[in-house]
């Protein structure tokens, strides 16, 4: 799978989430779109995903998309695992629950009761955080520097059933 077929892949998985959130947690938002943002990485870590309270776009890091993409480590199960749990969290926040100690729970919560199996990658991302699964292979150049101005590429048709309304 390359960076242009997940994209195709993350409306669907998107809603999904949204199906699963309504399904545990009873709340939904519409409206939302998603920006891949180059936010970077380093050697200590990266940024998956962020949402700004009162926004209505999630941003994900498409540096660690990428990077992912082209590990051999990463099968395709392990990088759509990795999408749906940035999504679900990143949904979680713009549901208003900001505090990320809180975020994180409700992601681990919506997860546990979703998918049944307990060695599932995104049940696993959400129980032990995503370092679970890349705990050494996200790396950056040591001169590496993040831009001083990020271009956001908006994915198409993300929000799906929030638009069909108006088709």
């Amino acid at each position: 799978m390359d960076l242009d077929e997940l994209k195709k892949e993350m409306p669907d998985i998107f809603e999904k989430v949204k199906r699963d959130v309504e399904k545990t947690l009873y709340r939904h938002r519409a409206g939302l779109s998603l920006g891949l943002v180059e936010m970077g990485i380093s050697g200590r870590g990266f940024i998956g995903g962020m949402f700004f309270s009162g926004g209505t776009m999630i941003l994900m890091n498409s540096t660690a998309l990428r990077v992912l993409l082209t590990k051999k480590e990463m099968n395709d199960e392990i990088v759509l695992a990795y999408v749906y749990h940035i999504l679900l969290h990143e949904y979680i926040h713009s549901l208003g629950f900001l505090s990320e100690r809180e975020c994180r729970q409700y992601t681990d919560y919506v997860t546990k009761e979703i998918i049944p199996d307990d060695k599932h990658p995104a049940r696993v991302m959400a129980a032990r955080g995503i370092g679970a699964y890349f705990p050494d292979i996200i790396y950056a150049p040591p001169d590496y520097q993040m831009a001083k101005y990020l271009k956001i590429e908006r994915v198409e048709n993300f929000d799906k059933s929030s638009t069909t309304y108006y088709s």
